[in-house]
């Protein structure tokens, strides 16, 4: 039997958006179970490990936009510790932030609406490049650059 996950996302789409970020599919409780495994009892952890605290809840290194997210959030740059509590109120912060990028993918909130630009001939008011990570088809990929 094929394993179906070979096929990729059951959304594509979806997994393209910018706003499909490893924190948006954790939940406080499973990055504590692993925050709690790491620091042995103690109630912070080093700036320097929270990345090895997310690829460790992830399972898989989380991205560097995703990185500089946590970067910018905790100030990572600098050295020090960080409590729970720090920990939770950022990763709330940078996810209340990702539906708000999430939500600019949206085009059209009303049929009627997309339905009168079809007829008119209007071109979507949002680009590929604001919506997705990577262009989704090749024709996309014409004209896309990495800023």
């Amino acid at each position: 039997m094929q394993n179906i996950t070979a096929l990729g996302p059951k959304n594509p789409w979806a997994a393209n958006l910018l706003s499909a970020l490893g924190i948006m599919h954790f939940s406080n409780a499973e990055i504590k179970e692993t925050f709690d495994t790491l620091v042995d009892g103690a109630d912070s952890i080093d700036k320097a490990r929270v990345f090895e605290l997310l690829k460790t809840a992830y399972g898989f290194e989380p991205m560097p936009e995703e990185m500089g997210l946590f970067v910018t959030t905790l100030g990572l740059e600098e050295d020090g510790q960080l409590a729970w509590s720090e920990l939770e109120a950022g990763f709330d912060h940078i996810r209340e932030m990702l539906q708000g990028v999430g939500k600019n993918a949206t085009e059209y909130t009303s049929t009627q609406d997309f339905k009168d630009d079809l007829v008119k001939h209007r071109r979507m008011m949002k680009d590929p490049m604001d919506k997705y990570k990577a262009p989704m088809t090749e024709s996309q990929s014409i004209g896309w650059h990495e800023e």
